[in-house]
């Protein structure tokens, strides 16, 4: 069975018509293929804020690394929240457009209003790796 790729694009046009306050949420699934292989899965909440869109995510990861002892591949599970705002390039409403320089660093809803959550997956994902990864607490090393 091969697993689906990570498509995490939402279409967020009705939730930005709706409310200040006003939330949808969405589960996540699939493979991340970028730097970092391994399997991603969990739920996103997103929530209409007066900026543009609020995420909180809950997310388990199965990263496949190398061993820092052994050099051996091996599967690590990693579970961890993710929390960031989303401003929309241009907003439904016609009074919340940002210029260019007010969004350099941010996350962005594109033009068509569509919030893509794979690079937040893809960041959060990295912060959360160990620096030295071990398959064991034990391992003895090469051999």
């Amino acid at each position: 069975m091969e697993e689906e790729p990570l498509t995490a694009l939402v279409n967020v046009t009705q939730l930005l018509k709706e409310p200040v306050g006003s939330s949808q949420s969405y589960d996540i699934s699939g493979v991340i293929d970028e730097e970092i292989e391994g399997f991603v899965e969990g739920k996103a909440k997103l929530i209409h804020i007066s900026q543009g869109v609020f995420v909180q995510c809950k997310l388990t990861t199965e990263v496949k690394l190398i061993c820092s002892r052994c050099l051996e591949p091996f599967s690590l599970p990693i579970s961890y929240t993710a929390e960031e705002e989303f401003a929309p390039v241009s907003d439904v409403s016609g009074d919340l457009a940002l210029s260019s320089s007010e969004q350099s660093g941010k996350f962005t809803i594109d033009s068509k209003n569509i919030l893509d959550l794979s690079e937040l997956i893809r960041q959060y994902t990295l912060l959360n790796l160990p620096m030295k990864p071990l398959c064991r607490p034990d391992c003895p090393g090469i051999n």
